[in-house]
């Protein structure tokens, strides 16, 4: 089918292809783990109504899966302050390290040794269920840092330690 712009003049581009990018994607899963590709397409409506790509590993619509993930994250996240801790420092070392390098390697370690390193330098009166009052510092901020890997080095675990939020206001960018 051969498009038109609202002058009337032919455009030639395959409006399915544009309309729907997941076409390149095998419509098979068999088709899919021959050619060793995580997802497939089949065009048809998951459960939920969603005309997604499926995962090969488990059949699984990719917008059904995003949105589990999405609902596990905000209610690990509302329950449990060391998890939502750990995520937020992932979060700012992706921001900074801006897909040059993995957040997770980067800081080098699993949430519950941050958990536990954490733990060790709370200060009085510091708490898992007062999270919120007090936040991480990078000890040396990672503006310090001029090559990629300076910043790698500063956003490793070791270089992070609570300090209540007043105090790392104050303490700001030294």
């Amino acid at each position: 089918m051969q498009s038109v712009t609202p002058l009337g003049y032919p455009i030639n581009v395959n409006i399915h292809a544009i309309a729907n990018p997941y076409l390149s994607l095998s419509a098979t899963r068999t088709e899919a783990l021959v050619l060793n590709q995580k997802k497939y397409f089949t065009n048809k409506p998951c459960h939920n109504g969603h005309i997604s790509p499926r995962y090969t590993t488990n059949k699984q619509c990719c917008k059904c899966n995003a949105s589990k993930s999405k609902q596990r994250e905000t209610t690990l996240s509302k329950v449990d302050p060391s998890y939502r801790m750990y995520r937020s420092v992932q979060r700012r070392s992706g921001q900074i390290l801006s897909g040059r390098y993995s957040p997770r390697e980067a800081l080098g370690c699993s949430r519950k040794t941050l958990h536990n390193y954490v733990s060790q330098k709370f200060t009085k009166g510091m708490c898992w269920e007062k999270y919120g009052q007090w936040e991480l510092d990078h000890i040396v901020p990672l503006s310090k840092a001029e090559t990629l890997a300076e910043l790698i080095v500063l956003c490793h675990y070791k270089n992070l330690q609570p300090l209540w939020k007043r105090d790392n206001q104050v303490k700001g960018n030294r």
